[in-house]
């Protein structure tokens, strides 16, 4: 009955149009894969049985491959879009771009069994994207940060608001009760710190505004510590472990790098788990088209339906409201690594974590 089944299943799968493969092992080893999918790889059957690795070499320089094998070993399904790959048919290679998922099957234990890989072909839409984007990129962008700055400037009345009643009060009261000034006090230095977060993003986003960004060559494991040190005194009650992998180095502007990973570390650190050990593992690998980091942390993770949306201004996950925040930072950085025609990919599982990848490109 179970052979079956399977035999239906996999019925369905050869006749859908969306393009599917399944890998079976830790290695990636091919165990099914419909028409669809050898279509877009220019492919034959003749490639089940055998790991991804061994049949697209091409895939496994672009990062691909350590994209599966990170999927299999956190059972955090991974999603992107408009994603170039180096589509190889004979001796020509072709850029096209994709929409695809690394959807992890786990058995009631949580660990991995299969990954379950979809795509779709996208180039056509994004050809089409990138010739508008490039007709009015700078102005939307300026556009854009010139809103979200607007927008904090506005959310800076209901602190100052907080401030000024709090410090009215306690200087027309000079006799209040000790619990009372004390709730004053707490409101004020609340209201303070939202203050400082606001004039913080703000003072971000104008330096992102500048057109005077002077890219070079930058170390980043000394980059990584000066922002890991910076955030363990903003946040001296957050216990988390930072495992640091290889770091190689980045042809960037070094006030923006500074504003992508010290955003990022400070998320991993803000919705760290509260229970066992907290950690976030930061390393980074080479491909043929460019540098490829990865934050990796076990934090409280995103809820699925909302991961779409993340990346917008002003927008936050619905289990964060235990730390304070704005919802501008990812959106920020989203803005920065596309200016330099770099990408932000996100998964996420909740109370599993969070695993980001950022593609920096060659220079």
């Amino acid at each position: 009955m179970i052979i079956n089944e399977q035999v239906s299943v996999l019925s369905i799968l050869d006749n859908v149009p969306l393009a599917t493969a399944i890998y079976n092992s830790p290695h990636l080893h091919i165990t099914y894969v419909n028409q669809a999918m050898l279509d877009m790889w220019h492919a034959d059957r003749c490639i089940i049985g055998k790991t991804f690795c061994e049949c697209f070499p091409s895939f496994q320089q672009e990062g691909f491959s350590s994209i599966l094998k990170n999927v299999w070993k956190t059972g955090i399904t991974y999603r992107a879009t408009d994603t170039p790959a180096g589509i190889v048919n004979g001796d020509t290679k072709t850029t096209r771009y994709f929409d695809f998922e690394y959807k992890a099957l786990v058995d009631k234990d949580g660990r991995t069994y299969a990954i379950l890989h979809t795509a779709n072909d996208v180039t056509e839409r994004k050809l089409m994207y990138n010739r508008v984007k490039k007709q009015d990129e700078e102005i939307s962008f300026i556009h854009a940060l010139d809103l979200l700055a607007n927008t904090l400037s506005h959310d800076l009345k209901n602190p100052l608001a907080v401030l000024k009643m709090g410090n009215d009060f306690l200087m027309k009261n000079p006799e209040l009760a000790l619990d009372i000034k004390a709730k004053w006090n707490l409101n004020i230095t609340e209201a303070i710190r939202n203050i400082e977060a606001i004039i913080n993003q703000t003072l971000q986003l104008s330096k992102a505004r500048s057109n005077n960004n002077i890219a070079e060559y930058i170390a980043m494991d000394k980059k990584i510590q000066n922002c890991l040190s910076e955030i363990k005194l903003i946040y001296p009650n957050q216990s988390v472990e930072f495992k640091i992998g290889n770091l190689y180095s980045i042809y960037a502007d070094r006030g923006v790098i500074y504003q992508i990973f010290v955003n990022l570390i400070a998320n991993a650190v803000k919705y760290a788990k509260t229970t066992g050990t907290a950690y976030l593992h930061i390393y980074s690998e080479k491909t043929d088209k460019g540098i490829v980091y990865y934050l990796e942390d076990n934090g409280i993770g995103i809820p699925a339906d909302e991961q779409h949306k993340i990346f917008y201004a002003h927008e936050r996950a619905s289990n964060s409201s235990q730390a304070p925040g704005s919802g501008i930072g990812l959106s920020l950085v989203k803005r920065l690594m596309e200016r330099m025609n770099g990408t932000i990919n996100l998964s996420s599982q909740l109370e599993k974590g969070t695993v980001v990848r950022l593609f920096f490109p060659y220079p």
